[in-house]
């Protein structure tokens, strides 16, 4: 921007900077928005068609694991006696350190005073910005994109970074109007023409934040194992092959061999 134009001028520059960078958001969340409907298409084809088998499998091996756990447990009893621990479990209780049937270790959970100032916020802000609460395609569009960076920073536990995008407004008409936004206290209107530049500056960055977090979204995209298990399972369809079938069958197959492990290992426990 030139020093030489004119406040007005400037002005009428930053505005259709602004509107530049809108339309970029529109056509990147536009996008995520019909990739994400692809998505949530394939992913109820495959929940249809081998998820609920991966969830039966999953059951089968947490009994097989369980039968065994407690066979290992009856048979210490029996040779040294109720209530005996092995020396593994002893040092284990000694130092605290966890059982290795106790799953895999969480990771650390916000101190609670955060998390609950992480939760008001997030439940604050998705009922400001809930695609389902758009008035046409343009403004569902821009809610999408918005909610995904809320939820992104929602999953990393950013209270800062919540806190950033609380504080963001969503319109320059807003800025220029003070519209009252709900949830929010009114914004007072630019009085002269620096404080138009000076807040038309703020919103061009927070479009290009916007940008950059929509675009940041389609380039991991594809990232997602269910999204290449989609790519996958369409250049098989081109093949002839139906590898969701394929899928099914083997979980089937995995399915039927656990039982039979299952009905073994409850058998010998049963006898003990």
């Amino acid at each position: 921007m030139s020093n030489q134009e004119s406040p007005q001028q400037q002005i009428n520059h930053l505005r259709r900077q602004i509107n530049q960078v809108q339309a970029e958001i529109d056509g990147a969340a536009g996008e995520l928005v019909r990739l994400e409907e692809d998505l949530r298409t394939f992913e109820y084809e495959f929940e249809a068609t081998v998820g609920y088998l991966l969830e039966q499998l999953t059951r089968l091996e947490e009994e097989v694991n369980d039968y065994l756990q407690q066979i290992k447990v009856r048979r210490t009893e029996q040779t040294f006696g109720e209530g005996y621990r092995t020396v593994e479990d002893q040092y284990n209780a000694t130092w605290n350190i966890p059982r290795k049937d106790e799953g895999k270790k969480q990771p650390p959970k916000p101190p609670p005073l955060t998390a609950a100032k992480l939760k008001k916020l997030y439940r604050d802000l998705a009922r400001r910005y809930h695609p389902d609460l758009a008035v046409d395609e343009t403004d569902r569009a821009y809610r999408t994109a918005k909610m995904t960076a809320i939820n992104d920073a929602y999953k990393a536990g950013s209270l800062a970074e919540m806190m950033a995008l609380a504080e963001e407004k969503e319109m320059v008409a807003r800025v220029e109007t003070g519209q009252k936004i709900e949830g929010d206290t009114a914004v007072t209107p630019p009085q002269t023409d620096a404080d138009m530049i000076h807040a038309l500056n703020q919103e061009l960055d927070n479009r290009r934040r916007q940008l950059f977090r929509v675009q940041d979204a389609l380039r991991n995209f594809h990232n997602r194992p269910l999204v290449e298990l989609a790519l996958d399972v369409r250049f098989a369809r081109q093949q002839g092959r139906d590898l969701l079938a394929e899928m099914a069958t083997e979980a089937q197959r995995k399915i039927a061999r656990k039982e039979v492990e299952r009905d073994m290992i409850k058998s010998q426990f049963d006898k003990l």
